[in-house]
């Protein structure tokens, strides 16, 4: 399984270190979508995995993700859960929306502008 996450993002990058650290069988591959030299649009909004040719998206792919790493399978009835009442979309996309994105190496001599707003 692939697990294609934004790099740019501080809660994806430290959700995919978090899971490495859980995959004690090694089923997870992790790339970040920015290194690609073309990737969808669509991967700037939601998490996308690619496993056995198909894809997921959104909460679809963290159930994925979840149903790979024994440690948290006690959650995996839960997210099905939150998936048939539409909690656990709704909630994904709310955090996906709003999440902060900081692009590294895109400062010039190592410093960073900020715009100061009037």
């Amino acid at each position: 399984m692939i697990v294609y996450y934004d790099s740019f993002c501080k809660i994806c990058t430290n959700s995919s270190i978090l899971w490495k650290k859980f995959d004690w069988n090694n089923r997870l591959t992790f790339a970040s979508f920015r290194d690609l030299e073309d990737y969808p649009k669509a991967m700037e909004e939601s998490l996308h995995v690619h496993q056995k040719g198909k894809w997921y998206t959104g909460y679809n792919a963290l159930m994925q993700i979840t149903k790979q790493l024994p440690l948290l399978w006690v959650m995996v009835p839960f997210m099905y859960i939150f998936k048939a009442i539409g909690i656990g979309d709704f909630i994904y996309k709310k955090v996906a929306k709003n999440r902060k994105l900081i692009p590294v190496n895109q400062c010039r001599d190592g410093a960073c502008q900020i715009s100061k707003k009037s």
